[in-house]
């Protein structure tokens, strides 16, 4: 991100603040705008901000709604935009919000407290639904089989080793671990609408964008990446984007040796046209 000190830059998804405080710690007159749909995520980085608080603006939403909330603050247009997809460590790591196989807790899954807990949208879904997520937004092997079996079982999921339990009976040994982050990851994605926020997201951010300004996007599945690769190359068709990667770039060995959760990170600049 090329940082002006003069500009106004919007990180889409706040989470635990990492890339928000690096940037205020690179600027000194930069204004900054922090958008989480987490109140947890901007209550913690609200009190981590110190001294830089003057320069910043945090808000409780959804970057689907990017508009009204630039609208709202009273800004013509940004600099630069962030988006750092996926759950925050945080969510993870809590037991309480239902987001870790790991992890024994009632199955919410929620990013925003107005979301409806999985295990309320599981109650109402029927095995079509339950298999369109599984095979759709997980990839999951064999995703008939445990659709039905989640489906036959859903009035009893009601923590996450409940669904836990259903997957160890469907996989076991070295593919176990890697099913469970799979219908983890499509549960979480369908609970919060993840994808068609994003696409939402992504358009308006383009047209918020400044002329030769430049957005950041970081995706970890590979259904998130196909939404922003696909949406980039058609406003690049449209002369109103330049992608700066045509293809993706991925983590170095040493950069996932440091942070083991970036191994699947898949990230993509653009920047807008000076015509736009």
């Amino acid at each position: 991100m090329e940082l002006r000190e003069d500009g106004i830059y919007c990180d889409c998804t706040v989470g635990g603040g990492g890339h928000l405080l690096m940037m205020l710690e690179k600027t000194h007159n930069t204004r900054f705008i922090g958008i989480d749909q987490d109140p947890e995520a901007l209550d913690f980085v609200r009190a981590n901000l110190g001294s830089f608080k003057e320069r910043v603006i945090l808000y409780e939403g959804n970057f689907a709604h990017l508009d009204r909330i630039i609208n709202e603050l009273n800004i013509k247009g940004l600099d630069g935009i962030l988006f750092d997809l996926g759950a925050s460590f945080h969510q993870l790591t809590t037991p309480e919000r239902g987001f870790s196989f790991n992890l024994d807790g009632r199955l919410l899954m929620q990013m925003s407290p107005e979301t409806v807990p999985l295990y309320s949208k599981l109650r109402a879904a029927n095995k079509e639904e339950i298999f369109y997520v599984l095979k759709n937004y997980g990839d999951v092997p064999d995703a008939r089989t445990l659709a039905v079996a989640i489906f036959e079982n859903r009035h009893k999921l009601n923590t996450t080793m409940d669904l836990r339990k259903l997957v160890e009976k469907r996989f076991s040994g070295r593919f176990l671990k890697k099913n469970l982050h799979r219908v983890f990851q499509a549960f979480r994605i369908w609970t919060n609408e993840e994808l068609k926020n994003l696409k939402e997201g992504l358009i308006k951010a383009v047209h918020l964008l400044f002329p030769r300004r430049r957005m950041i996007v970081i995706s970890y599945h590979s259904g998130e990446d196909r939404i922003v690769k696909n949406i980039f190359r058609d406003f690049e068709k449209q002369k109103i984007l330049r992608r700066l990667n045509k293809k993706v770039i991925r983590p170095r060995i040493e950069e996932i040796h440091k942070n083991p959760a970036a191994r699947s990170a898949r990230m993509r600049v653009v920047e807008k046209c000076a015509s736009c």
